[in-house]
């Protein structure tokens, strides 16, 4: 019986590349930080610009009184809070011309950030039911432009704040760190060594040293988080009921100080550890480091061999999850003037972070302690 030697045909289906899953990854991740971006850039240009623009703009604005034609504090309210918000109209005369107007204060909208929106609905209220003229601020130039109220709020400012640092930061971030990838993988050589374990950086070793990158986004699941323990920090500081701040009690002052300022110290240092990226060069003719925060640059040092006593590690800061303490660790140049330069940063582990430390000390000759 004749044997069937020939082959028969599969379909094989192709197996992805590493560098088509990378690309693929790296389009997911984008389009995740994109909503981010824009919730924090939109916050920006909508809110916290134009709101500025107005109160600056508004000091040079003249004081007048109008006669209200009405006023009301309107109020909506759900499951969770009630927001108000205070509608008004009223007439007023400039140069012997009568004008009538709408705007009760910088921001049109509603909210329930204090009682701003309370008071002023009820001072406004009280004054149309006894025929009181109000205050109002009128601009010189364009005398149909009007405001009843031209405070500027912090406390609103803040809130929207937390949206453009949190959010906005973390998402043009990433999109900066998703941009540059391409032009950085096609500098590799293959001389680059990528540094392993828990360091979130690169290593290139160039004749007499080494050259390092910290891109930002460094261990960003962790900042992140840090950054929204401190938005909520912030927002209960801000959120304190403010019905004492007339009386002399100063616990809801010191409550706000307390929590406000620990919640805008923890946001402000998680966006910092997140959006900044540091490049380094070390090599026997001195070191040259660039500091840059969102693509940036906010510092940089140029400093000679002869300037360098030492390459040392140090502890950064410490996490503790679940009962487990994570360190990390920065490698400094101790400069004989006594300043100390970061070259690497965020290295997890002690054991890491003297990997890296010998590494650079043997590829670049400087001394090591």
């Amino acid at each position: 019986m004749a044997r069937n030697t020939s082959k028969s045909t599969r379909n094989e289906t192709p197996v992805a590349s590493g560098s088509d899953r990378k690309r693929a990854g790296s389009w997911w991740f984008g389009l995740f930080a994109l909503p981010f971006a824009a919730v924090g850039v939109g916050m920006l240009l909508l809110g916290v610009l134009p709101t500025l623009y107005d109160w600056s703009r508004m000091q040079f604005w003249q004081p007048a009184q109008a006669t209200l034609v009405s006023a009301q504090l309107n109020t909506s309210r759900s499951s969770k809070s009630t927001t108000y918000h205070v509608t008004a109209r009223y007439r007023y005369q400039v140069a012997g011309r009568e004008y009538e107007g709408d705007r009760v204060a910088i921001g049109s909208g509603g909210d329930n950030l204090g009682d701003f929106q309370e008071a002023l609905g009820e001072r406004l209220e009280h004054a149309l039911q006894n025929g009181q003229p109000v205050p109002i601020w009128v601009s010189a130039s364009n005398p149909a432009e009007a405001v009843i109220d031209r405070s500027l709020r912090p406390g609103l400012l803040a809130f929207q704040m937390v949206f453009v640092v949190v959010f906005g930061g973390f998402g043009v971030g990433m999109l900066v760190h998703l941009l540059r990838a391409p032009s950085r993988a096609g500098r590799k050589t293959s001389a680059q060594r990528a540094v392993a374990g828990g360091t979130p950086g690169k290593v290139e070793r160039i004749p007499g040293g080494v050259q390092m990158y910290f891109p930002a986004g460094r261990w960003w699941g962790l900042k992140l988080a840090l950054g929204l323990v401190g938005c909520v920090f912030l927002a209960v500081g801000l959120l304190v009921p403010w019905e004492q701040e007339a009386q002399a009690d100063v616990a809801p002052w010191l409550f706000r100080l307390l929590f406000g300022g620990m919640g805008g110290a923890v946001l402000i240092s998680s966006f910092y550890a997140l959006a900044n990226s540091l490049r380094v060069r070390l090599d026997h003719d001195g070191l040259r480091t660039e500091r840059r925060l969102l693509g940036l640059m906010l510092q940089w040092h140029q400093v000679p061999a002869h300037d360098i006593a030492r390459l040392n590690v140090v502890e950064s800061y410490a996490v503790e999850t679940n009962g487990r303490r994570q360190v990390y660790f920065r490698i400094e140049a101790a400069l004989r003037s006594g300043k100390k330069i970061t070259i690497a940063q965020d290295l997890q582990g002690r054991a890491e972070a003297d990997r890296i430390l010998a590494s650079i000390g043997g590829w670049t000759g400087y001394p090591i302690r």
